[in-house]
């Protein structure tokens, strides 16, 4: 498994939704991948900070367009500056 498929997969990985199998071979990765697990450990404290927040209730309508939003964005080439 490579850097890229590992940060397509990292919402899955982060709310343990991912098979055994392609859990184990994310874990290998990130056990040889210290940019991986960087980005893994912003993603997750991104998230925890972003729950602290006070917040209203969106539409679930409005969560999965959000999540679909952002799965594209990370699996999008990035681009050069």
């Amino acid at each position: 498994m490579n850097c890229r498929k590992v940060t397509t997969l990292i919402i899955d990985y982060l709310s343990a939704t991912l098979d055994p199998q392609t859990r184990a071979v994310c874990n290998t990765h990130l056990y040889d991948c210290r940019d991986c697990v960087l980005f893994l450990e912003t993603y997750r404290k991104s998230v925890e900070a972003l729950r602290s927040l006070p917040s209203k209730e969106i539409s679930l309508e409005t969560r999965n367009r959000i999540r679909r939003f952002l799965e594209k964005r990370i699996t999008q080439p990035a681009r050069a500056c």
